[in-house]
């Protein structure tokens, strides 16, 4: 989102800032429904960083957003630099080196793979959590949701919206086994009432074509 940010992770050549925000209206008002996705834990974020993030992606007219922390993947340049740094013999969890981190059963994994040069861990992973809280309350949803014209439509991607915070902000950053189960849990509580704005008229006679 910031210059700083992009050349973190040598993205440099995207826009940032207010440049970013009106490309991405842009979409918008061609009618193009964008999912942003943010990446927390950079070595240039900031604590403002994060309630910046959320106000970019609210006033960019985003349809969904994601907010991940950062995380070393295989083939990447910050995996190799990561796995680098780790030596000959990584730290292990369950007798699993941290480098092959997906291995690691999902309840012990760390949320953030290597120190921050101004916050903890936690400190990163409680600011993710309020970023997504913020973007996806009922408010903010209701007002993104604007663009539907009828109530039924706009109450469906109301839940919708609800559905998806909990199936990735909690199960994905959560710091216990426990609440990644009550997430779930609550995750298809609201599929239920959903569904039902989505199912047609029955059709009785409807014939099933023969081949």
């Amino acid at each position: 989102m910031t210059p700083d940010g992009l050349k973190d992770v040598y993205k440099d050549f995207n826009l940032a800032g207010e440049s970013l925000i009106e490309r991405l209206r842009t979409f918008r008002r061609h009618d193009v429904h964008v999912l942003g996705s943010f990446i927390f834990g950079l070595p240039s974020d900031r604590p403002e960083t994060f309630e910046a993030t959320a106000a970019v992606a609210k006033s960019a007219d985003l349809t969904f957003a994601q907010f991940v922390t950062l995380s070393p993947y295989p083939g990447t340049v910050d995996f190799n630099r990561w796995e680098k740094t780790l030596g000959a013999s990584p730290p292990t969890i369950a007798g699993i080196p941290l480098t092959r981190r997906w291995l690691i059963p999902q309840a012990l994994r760390p949320k953030l793979y290597w120190s921050h040069p101004i916050m903890s861990a936690e400190e990163i992973r409680s600011r993710t959590q309020a970023v997504w809280d913020s973007f996806y309350s009922f408010g903010s949803i209701w007002k993104r949701s604007r663009f539907i014209k009828s109530s039924r439509g706009r109450l469906a991607f109301l839940l919708i919206s609800k559905i998806y915070r909990q199936m990735y902000a909690d199960t994905g950053i959560a710091t216990d086994s426990a609440r990644v189960s009550w997430s779930g849990r609550w995750a298809r509580w609201l599929a239920k009432p959903c569904r039902h704005l989505f199912a047609g008229t029955p059709m009785p006679d409807l014939q099933v074509p023969m081949t």
